[in-house]
């Protein structure tokens, strides 16, 4: 096979890292490939270290586990700069401050685990069934979900938690660490045309040689034939989210999921099975594709006209209907295969 031929067709890697399949498809010689496809293995392990809350020892539980000011890398002063901008536009929706809700809804430990354990201890009581009226202003101040719960140092990578709050940056980094290894490839390497996938988040580039990527969105039900279809894009990222594949039941039989609504700060009571966004950038994909399924049909399409007019947003409800709210003139061009039930247009 000739370099063009190599270059032409990309070379494709995977691995497993953030609790989640990676994969890594470069255009390239094999040689610079597999090279490149090596740097993005170590870059997500090196981030999994870094935010998992599932690593005793990382940065994250370090800074959940500190009193006072925490001096952090520049990793987590990006990343928790970026939630913090999230957090206002979101309108509070996106809140990092819910890691206590997540380990008392049952997501405690890996997923992984939490779908190995066997349900012999009690159901723990959800944060806010604990409120008595002594305790509940406190509470409320804790879960304030309009605002972050801590206070970064500008120009100082310094970083104040409120007393009590413990963050999770689940619901970020992903996408985070898609785009910023994305554009490393493209600016450094100098990658013509590459895929990064990390669970659903995807950043995507092209070439001459490697015009468009074809993209296949999964089926929130299960091979039943709905929402089955691709998203077509030269250049620009992609972000799915939703409850049907991160949930487990508790001990009284009901089902659980990981996306916590700070409103209530139990899993989230939502029509939206799940939600693809198309757009530039994938952490901003992700937080807005988690916002939907979050809010819910009623609630999201305001929200979206409010802040996000040029992005594409998907998502398919209990009832299988599908719902399409974004550039209703290039529909069938990037997302061929889809016939949404409704439709709104970008304002």
């Amino acid at each position: 096979m000739s370099r063009t031929e190599q270059v032409a067709r990309p070379l494709r890697f995977q691995f497993r890292a953030m609790n989640t399949d990676v994969e890594v498809q470069l255009s390239a010689g094999r040689e610079e490939a597999e090279h490149a496809a090596t740097v993005v293995k170590n870059w997500f392990e090196t981030q999994e270290q870094r935010f998992s809350r599932f690593v005793a020892d990382s940065e994250l539980n370090r800074l959940n586990a500190s009193t006072g000011w925490m001096p952090i890398s520049a990793a987590m002063d990006e990343v928790l700069s970026l939630a913090y901008g999230y957090i206002g536009l979101t309108e509070g929706i996106f809140q990092p401050g819910i890691s206590q809700a997540l380990q008392a809804s049952g997501y405690d430990l890996s997923f992984e685990k939490v779908q190995q354990r066997q349900l012999k201890r009690p159901l723990i009581e959800r944060v806010l069934r604990t409120r008595t009226p002594e305790s509940s202003g406190w509470l409320e101040d804790r879960y304030d979900h309009s605002r972050p719960s801590w206070i970064q140092r500008e120009g100082s990578r310094m970083v104040h938690l409120d007393p009590g709050a413990e963050l999770d940056l689940g619901g970020i980094v992903k996408g985070w660490a898609v785009e910023r290894i994305a554009d490393w490839l493209q600016r450094t390497l100098h990658i013509p045309a590459g895929l990064i996938n990390a669970g659903g988040d995807i950043q995507v580039w092209g070439s001459p040689d490697h015009s468009q990527w074809t993209l296949q969105v999964a089926d929130p039900l299960q091979n039943q034939g709905a929402m089955s279809g691709a998203i077509r894009l030269q250049r620009g990222a992609v972000a799915t989210s939703g409850i049907s594949r991160r949930q487990w039941q508790n001990t009284d039989g009901s089902f659980a999921h990981h996306l916590i609504d700070p409103r209530t700060m139990e899993p989230a009571d939502t029509d939206v099975l799940q939600c693809t966004v198309l757009g530039q950038h994938a952490s901003q994909c992700e937080i807005i594709a988690k916002t939907v399924c979050i809010l819910g049909s009623a609630e999201a399409v305001g929200w979206l006209n409010r802040h996000y007019d040029r992005h594409d947003v998907l998502w398919m409800t209990r009832d299988g209907s599908n719902y399409f709210r974004g550039n209703t003139d290039t529909l069938a061009e990037h997302w061929p295969g889809f016939d949404p039930d409704h439709r709104f247009s970008l304002l």
